[in-house]
């Protein structure tokens, strides 16, 4: 019998609609597409506009950035207004942001229309998970939220190939065109079919209050050092993985001289690994202990980090050295994101919403800032990015450590 969070306007004890798992899951590529599409793009947009790699680069964290932010504000809302409303403001600014975006004539467009693409994309990071817990509960979450985060790995699994194959056609804008496309879609699917899962305790209120009592829940669940423990294990994975993720076309295409296509194809191992990851937590679900889960996770991409640094200072940057390592990498973080994620939820089901958002704006947060220190240290190596990458993940383990300890 699939239980149902006490304030979800589902009927108790009847299953959830059949589409709303694929709806969430579709709602989620809108994060992925607004920063993996552009990755084989970086180059192409560099030289259209005339922009060096830091300004380019920048169109992929400043997205990052966005989202981390709005993240907070879209899960603090949603405990307060409902889930639906704020998901649906969210996917309409995804839609104006991606279009102002095919607009732009100059970096400095771009850049507010990444903005804006990235506070819309947020919507989808944290309120689908936040509406699995409502309609799942607590006993399922994980392995939900482990399935959902596998079929949301579909979007940088297929974003870059498609975006390198469309480039020499059709230019780097009509990616924009594509995402516009989608969130007008999704935002019509939303209001026609998506129910309300969570029914506020109150409602009203002028804004300030509102405000007031959002960021008074994270301050609250910030002082409790298992909740920050567990909320910062995604974001410090994310700040690793995408740090790589970022410095990888340039470290291909520039230093190694790859072809887009043929980046593409070795780009495939990143988002696979992941996708693993999760299924295998999808399937583990709740006969693992979250706190063995996060602590094992973390520790395989310590490890496979310390493997690449090594390979790199033995045998020289290439392609096998920078992309395989980071398929296993994305492997631990499958098995550990979705569970370390749960354990934030644990810690006061009735915020679940504010738990989600603040676990998203660390993930997109440090994945930002990963971004950008690793294309401001840059020097055509690799070393910097490994270096970069042994930060986060040993910081990583350290707050699994902790919140293994913590009651």
């Amino acid at each position: 019998m699939v239980r149902h969070g006490m304030n979800s306007r589902l009927p108790d004890g009847a299953p959830p609609p059949k589409f709303i798992f694929p709806l969430l899951a579709a709602i989620t590529f809108i994060a992925p597409m607004a920063v993996h599409m552009m990755i084989p793009a970086l180059q192409a947009m560099q030289t259209d506009l005339a922009v060096g790699q830091g300004l380019a680069q920048a169109t992929l964290a400043i997205v990052m950035v966005a989202m981390a932010f709005s993240t907070v504000v879209y899960g603090g809302l949603s405990d307060q207004w409902g889930r639906k409303p704020v998901l649906l403001g969210g996917l309409a600014l995804y839609a104006i942001g991606s279009e102002l975006s095919y607009v732009a004539p100059d970096i400095w467009t771009l850049l507010a229309g990444r903005t804006m693409q990235g506070m819309g994309a947020g919507c989808g990071v944290v309120l689908a998970r936040t509406i699995l817990r409502d309609v799942y509960g607590m006993d399922r979450v994980a392995q939900m939220i482990a399935y959902l985060t596998a079929a949301y790995v579909m979007g940088p699994l297929i974003a870059p190939p498609l975006a390198a194959l469309a480039l020499p056609v059709f230019g780097w804008r009509f990616l924009f065109v594509v995402s516009t496309t989608l969130g007008l879609a999704l935002l019509l699917l939303a209001v026609l079919v998506l129910p309300e899962t969570h029914r506020p305790a109150r409602s009203g209120g002028g804004i300030v209050r509102i405000a007031a009592e959002t960021f008074g829940t994270y301050a609250r669940l910030l002082r409790i050092r298992r909740f920050t423990a567990y909320a910062l294990i995604p974001g410090l994975e994310s700040g690793a993985f995408f740090a790589c993720a970022a410095a990888s076309p340039f470290l291909a295409m520039g230093a190694l001289g790859v072809s887009p296509e043929e980046y593409a194809l070795w780009f495939l191992i990143l988002p696979g690994g992941f996708m693993l990851g999760n299924f295998i937590s999808g399937r583990i679900g709740n006969r693992a202990p979250i706190d063995r889960m996060t602590v094992l996770g973390s520790s395989l991409c310590l490890f496979t980090v310390m493997v690449m640094g090594a390979g790199i200072l033995t045998f020289g940057l290439s392609m096998g050295w920078l992309m395989i390592p980071m398929g296993f990498m994305g492997l631990g973080q499958g098995l550990c994101l979705a569970y370390a994620q749960a354990g934030t939820m644990q810690v006061d089901p009735a915020y679940a919403g504010s738990a989600s958002g603040a676990v998203n704006f660390g993930q997109l947060f440090f994945a930002g800032v990963g971004q950008q220190v690793a294309g401001l240290l840059a020097d055509g190596s690799g070393l910097p990015v490994v270096a970069v990458m042994l930060f986060f993940t040993a910081a990583s383990v350290a707050s699994a450590v902790v919140a293994a300890r913590s009651r």
